[in-house]
């Protein structure tokens, strides 16, 4: 009796917790509110069948149902326990106890999909199928919730770079003197979002281009061996090293600048966003953790996410945190629109008017940005016209005539001749493509 008592009384108890976590859950997800509202009832209902049993129980243990709960066995108000289901002391519900008739309460097994083993308790023969029922019911309500909160715990777990360790353990006492001369790159790597300090960058620079020396230099010495006259490969160690340099120092910069163009294009609709939160007077903090949080702008997510750090991890006001972050972002609009809302949240100005005006602003750049692009992509299709359509159309009647008369230019025969505008027409093509999707905003 003491055993099955216990098993009852450990499965309200969940019951209970599984009550807070919907209530929780219900609060921040109200348009699915009469779901929430459906499965509290089944829950509690749950409750009184499992509380329906403990007389019988404790009667069968030769205890009174009344020493144990001397209050009266109270009704439920539906509407009240919408909104109040946990903070409210929950009703005790009882069986009226049949004085003449003691029947043995049948046992029914639990099992949650959750759990390997099954659990059970003890309710009355008569309640067994409406329980069966309601515990499918909340069953399927906790999984629905434990999926969303398993989406919304999403953890993005990075790595260390072996070869980032591998530079450092080898070349880190010279990077470490080398890098304030390469305060500029540092900045770059700020602005360029790359989750690498200046000294283990700089150590990357160092083995990679020992590696391209190495590498050159292996080429030039397979080279050597099957003829010396390829002693004028002797530049590629040189050659390999420089192009290495060359991609180390001016990689960080090219990333910040795509990424400035990317939050370029976010900027508009997120400061909608942002502006439309602030219409409901929200604290400002949580307007940022609301944009980071979004899939819809992850280059403007990585900044307030710096944001959001500065606040919760280091502990400075959100007015500082705007200005830091501002000076070091890689978008100017995005900076002026963070130093903007510290000067607002600091003279406790208008949040929601600020962001309108700045949403309309950025929009109308917005459109004037599509507007020159569609002016330069009609210019480039008439050069291109011009270059690869018509040109090679005259080439080929000029080329056809030498032919006929049996001229050739340069001493290059007509073939040749013909080989050579092919390949500079696919070139010509390449940098269109090329120059055209450089000069393309991002959708």
């Amino acid at each position: 009796m003491f055993e099955s008592l216990k098993k009852n009384l450990e499965q309200e108890k969940n019951i209970i917790v599984n009550m807070q976590s919907i209530q929780n859950t219900m609060q921040n997800d109200p348009a699915n509110k009469k779901f929430y509202d459906a499965n509290l009832q089944g829950l509690l209902r749950q409750l009184a069948i499992l509380n329906n049993a403990i007389p019988d129980l404790l009667k069968e243990g030769g205890l009174s149902a009344k020493s144990i709960s001397p209050n009266p066995v109270s009704s439920i108000n539906k509407d009240q326990t919408k909104n109040t289901v946990v903070k409210k002391k929950l009703p005790v519900y009882a069986n009226k106890i049949s004085k003449n008739k003691t029947q043995p309460t049948p046992s029914t097994s639990i099992h949650k999909s959750a759990l390997k083993d099954r659990k059970y308790v003890t309710i009355n023969k008569d309640d067994k199928k409406e329980f069966l029922k309601k515990l499918k019911l909340s069953d399927g309500a906790m999984s629905k919730i434990n999926r969303d909160d398993k989406k919304k715990s999403k953890v993005v777990i990075v790595k260390p770079s072996s070869f980032a360790r591998i530079s450092n353990k080898l070349f880190r006492k010279y990077s470490d003197k080398l890098s304030p001369q390469f305060l500029n790159l540092e900045k770059d790597l700020k602005k360029a979002n790359i989750r690498f300090l200046l000294s283990t960058y700089l150590s990357m620079a160092i083995a990679s281009v020992a590696i391209a020396f190495i590498s050159g230099l292996l080429i030039f010495g397979v080279l050597l061996a099957f003829s010396f006259s390829n002693w004028i490969y002797f530049a590629l160690p040189i050659g390999f090293s420089g192009v290495a340099i060359a991609m180390f120092y001016l990689y960080p910069s090219s990333e910040a600048n795509s990424v400035q163009k990317k939050i370029s294009q976010e900027l508009p609709f997120a400061t909608i966003y942002m502006s439309a939160i602030a219409g409901s007077n929200i604290e400002p903090t949580k307007i940022f953790k609301i944009i980071a949080s979004s899939e819809e702008y992850p280059n403007i997510g990585k900044e307030i996410r710096k944001i959001i750090a500065q606040v919760h991890i280091y502990g400075y006001d959100l007015v500082t945190s705007l200005k830091n972050v501002a000076v070091r972002t890689s978008n100017k609009r995005l900076s002026e629109l963070f130093s903007g809302l510290a000067t607002n949240i600091a003279s406790g100005g208008e949040l929601k008017n600020y962001l309108e005006k700045k949403a309309e602003n950025f929009l109308m750049d917005y459109r004037l940005e599509r507007q020159q692009y569609s002016e330069m992509a009609g210019t480039f299709m008439d050069v291109y016209i011009s270059i690869l359509i018509a040109a090679p159309l005259v080439l080929m009647m000029m080329f056809i005539v030498m032919n006929v008369a049996g001229l050739g230019m340069g001493g290059l025969s007509i073939t040749a001749l013909l080989s050579l505008s092919i390949v500079g027409i696919a070139v010509v093509n390449i940098f269109f493509i090329v120059v055209l999707n450089m000069k393309q905003p991002k959708v």
